[in-house]
């Protein structure tokens, strides 16, 4: 049978135009995450090129042994600071293999970490089942908004956003557990697994289980029974007890005061200041004016002002809304809850050695639950009164609009220790003088000694036993010329800190400098009876016994310096 064949010059088919218009329209809610992941990243880029700060920074990495010698023996039997964070000792020593003291390299870690964190607060929300149209706006929030600033942009603050992001992962891998997904004891065991390795990271991870509790009463697990739910947190509660413990000790050993009673503040006090402390928080995620790297409790006359004996009230009025409005607007238990379970350890109950009893990165994870707050209530008004919704949203945009200009104007103040203590002075925190104490220290560094000078005299002021203030400005005194001047101080020092072998040697030289050899000669003998083994200071003696005209002392003071020297 003969085929049928096509004309050469008929017209060959075309595909329709009418194809494309049925094409699946794009999901832009599959790739709404990566909006604040973005964000996140190029607002923390912007910090980069920021110094290291005099404020642990140097203490945490390049000065801190199991970071420039990395073993993983050392690693995890080591405190620093008083703390025991051995996976963020691994990230700063990866850091510092990567770029030794260079402060890019440790800043790029923070920023992965955050932007990754950002990630997996957006996949939480989904798994929590939240409106799709809230989650976007909670992740920016999240990942920009500026009291996030000092996690991500303080080099020594690093373990927060690390320890968060283990606890992320928990809170994610539990909710697989609690909705009777498949290999459910799998997801399980990954979670407290990543708990376990949230603690290894940092101590404040031991509010993990307060938040499963949480999440269980924002999603209700399902197939789950009540034994079964409570079962499931006991191993998680064991393990933050004894990281609980195991921080007590650490801070015991570094020597710092653990207790109630430190700082000066009675049982009443500390009543209200954990009071205060949120409300606090909560209110510098509203209005996020004066962020600084430190807040101060300061009492006015002995006592402390009336906004902490009002805070009781303002908590109790929270709780009573939250509590009243729970079916009509669930989200204020939730997110009010959400938020005290992730700062309840950072609360000032009692002092852990730090002057720390408020600041912004205690609040890195915990303000996902005000952020959630925000965004529902921002809804259920636009819902109850139609007519000013667009005013309502035109506030919003606004509001977000400040957010971002602040956040990236508060990692400009993160540039240097200069900076960021000056910030925290002008907004009036002194913390009885050690921000003037930093900051002299830090233009010291720089080489502007009458700056520093002035700070360390500002310091004294404040505090008149600031010990070390006395003790750097003397050496700048003596620097200068001003020997009258620097042994005052250094002389002063010594009387506070009498175990510090440099500065008696210092002041052994300012006498030989003033030809006041007898007093030189003591100063060495107490150089030599804190630290005998330093052959520097028995040849500096051995000089003042030629000066006294001693030769056998001499030669004697020399011959053990020889000795020394030639272990």
């Amino acid at each position: 049978m003969a085929k049928k064949i096509q004309k050469r010059n008929a017209p060959v088919a075309r595909p329709s135009r009418t194809v494309a218009a049925t094409a699946e329209p794009i999901d832009w809610n599959r790739w709404a995450i990566w909006v604040p992941v973005i964000l996140a990243f190029l607002m923390f880029a912007t910090g980069l090129n920021n110094a290291m700060t005099g404020i642990d920074d140097h203490a945490s990495t390049t000065d801190n042994p199991v970071v420039t010698n990395f073993s993983l023996t050392s690693v995890f039997n080591h405190f620093n600071l008083g703390m025991y964070a051995p996976l963020t000792w691994i990230g700063y020593a990866f850091a510092y293999m990567l770029g030794k003291e260079n402060a890019l390299t440790y800043h790029l870690l923070s920023l992965l970490v955050h932007t990754f964190n950002t990630w997996l607060v957006y996949r939480l929300l989904v798994k929590l089942e939240v409106r799709q149209s809230l989650i976007l706006p909670i992740a920016i929030l999240f990942a920009i908004h500026p009291i996030q600033v000092e996690s991500v942009a303080w080099i020594a603050g690093f373990s927060t956003p690390l320890y968060s992001m283990f606890s992320l992962l928990a809170f994610t891998f539990y909710l697989d557990y609690a909705a009777d997904r498949p290999a459910r004891y799998r997801s399980y065991a990954l979670a407290l697994g990543m708990f376990v390795l949230a603690c290894l990271a940092k101590s404040a991870a031991v509010t993990v289980p307060l938040t499963l509790i949480i999440l269980d009463w924002w999603k209700k697990p399902q197939r789950l029974t009540r034994i079964q739910q409570w079962g499931a947190y006991v191993p998680f509660f064991l393990i933050a007890l004894g990281f609980g413990l195991l921080t007590i000790y650490s801070r015991e050993q570094a020597g710092t005061i653990v207790g109630t009673n430190v700082n000066g503040y009675t049982a009443l006090e500390r009543v209200l200041l954990v009071c205060y402390a949120p409300l606090f928080y909560i209110w510098k995620m509203l209005v996020p004016l004066k962020l600084n790297v430190y807040y101060s409790f300061d009492k006015i006359d002995g006592q402390l002002p009336w906004q902490y004996f009002a805070s009781p009230v303002v908590v109790a009025a929270l709780a009573w809304a939250a509590w009243r409005y729970r079916s009509v607007a669930p989200y204020l238990a939730i997110g009010l809850l959400f938020f005290i379970s992730n700062i309840a350890v950072a609360l000032p109950f009692a002092t852990l050695g730090t002057f720390e009893l408020c600041a912004d990165h205690y609040n890195y994870i915990a303000c996902i639950g005000i952020f959630f707050i925000l965004a529902e209530g921002l809804q259920a008004l636009q819902q109850r009164y139609p007519g000013n919704a667009g005013a309502l949203k035109t506030i919003a945009y606004i509001w977000f609009a400040a957010v971002f200009v602040l956040c990236f104007r508060q990692i400009r103040i993160w540039k240097d220790s200069i900076t960021v203590i000056s910030n925290a002075i002008d907004n009036g925190y002194y913390h009885q003088g050690m921000m003037f104490l930093g900051r002299g220290v830090a233009y010291g560094d720089i080489g502007r000694p009458q700056e520093a000078i002035q700070d360390f005299t500002r310091a004294i002021e404040i505090d008149p036993n600031k010990r070390d203030a006395y003790k750097f400005r003397g050496s700048l005194y003596a620097q200068a010329g001003e020997l009258d001047l620097a042994l005052a101080d250094l002389l002063k020092y010594v009387t506070l800190d009498t175990a510090d072998a440099v500065s008696w040697n210092n002041i052994a030289m300012i006498y030989m400098r003033k030809n006041q050899l007898p007093q030189a000669l003591e100063a060495f003998n107490q150089t030599i009876a804190i630290k005998p083994d330093a052959a520097i200071s028995y040849q500096n003696r051995a000089k003042i016994h030629e000066m006294m005209g001693n030769t056998q002392l001499m030669q004697a003071d020399l011959a053990r310096a020889r000795q020394l020297a030639g272990k």
